[in-house]
């Protein structure tokens, strides 16, 4: 009895040793400058040409006020964040209008995963009670976050719908046709072939996956790095996913331990 009950309190005890350790890097201070400087770019592109409100309504008509301040919110607090000025109250304040603009004025996955982020980054200095921490629980968390989006998203393609590579012949055609994107002649010819593109789709399925299980792993870097660069390299230059695809790209490379050394918790 004596030694079945003991089992909840180690178990108490390891999650109080986890909250209570402490990063010995700076990696979730690189991430959370450059993550901030990404969306504050999308957010005065946002909020000058009103992408965000021509999707809500395509045809022309008066910019929605809530969304415009909304959007200035989140230039705002996001520049705040970036610069590290009042990190917990900013960083909620940029979580929090940014999952009003995903429930409220356009569901885009992007919003969601940005509003997430930003809710962990809030807490990389120790929360609203204590401060000047590095807490090692926030680096775990985007990184459990990171290696949960690719494992699902993969395994969400693995569908005759995706896995045929009409979707990726439907958008190439269209930012070729209708866009003029810039693709070379030879990336242009593959992608008009349903075949080409079926394989580049299966390819990124079984790259989301593994680069999923690496996060999971968090060994070896250089394989995430590869498939990182790769995966939103290609999503960037050949469908168009810009910012995104850097949000991701930075988190992987800043946010993974190099070596599997600096990833142990200290212990008391």
């Amino acid at each position: 009895m004596s030694s079945a009950s003991s089992v909840p309190g180690r178990g108490a005890a390891r999650v109080e040793q986890w909250f209570a350790a402490e990063d010995d890097g700076d990696s979730v201070a690189m991430f959370r400058r450059v993550f901030a400087s990404i969306w504050v770019v999308y957010d005065v592109v946002d909020l000058t040409w009103g992408m965000t409100e021509r999707s809500r309504i395509w045809f022309p008509h008066d910019r929605e006020g809530g969304l415009v301040a909304l959007q200035i919110v989140l230039v705002v607090s996001g520049v705040l964040v970036a610069l590290g000025r009042s990190i917990w109250i900013f960083g909620m304040a940029t979580a929090a209008a940014r999952a009003v603009e995903a429930f409220y004025y356009f569901s885009l996955n992007d919003f969601f995963f940005a509003s997430v982020v930003y809710l962990i980054l809030a807490h990389s200095v120790g929360g609203p009670f204590q401060s000047g921490r590095r807490p090692r629980w926030v680096r775990d968390a985007l990184l459990a976050q990171l290696g949960w989006i690719y494992v699902t998203t993969g395994i969400l393609k693995l569908n005759p719908d995706w896995l045929d590579g009409g979707q990726l012949f439907v958008r190439s055609q269209y930012l070729w046709t209708s866009q003029s994107w810039p693709y070379p002649a030879f990336l242009e010819k593959a992608l008009s072939s349903v075949a080409v593109d079926a394989r580049l789709s299966q390819l990124g399925a079984l790259g989301e996956i593994s680069l999923g299980i690496v996060l999971f792993a968090r060994r070896p870097y250089w394989l995430a790095a590869a498939l990182v660069v790769g995966i939103h390299g290609f999503g960037a230059l050949v469908t168009n996913v810009w910012f995104f695809s850097a949000s991701m790209a930075t988190a992987v490379l800043l946010l993974l331990p190099r070596s599997r050394a600096r990833t142990a918790v200290r212990r008391t």
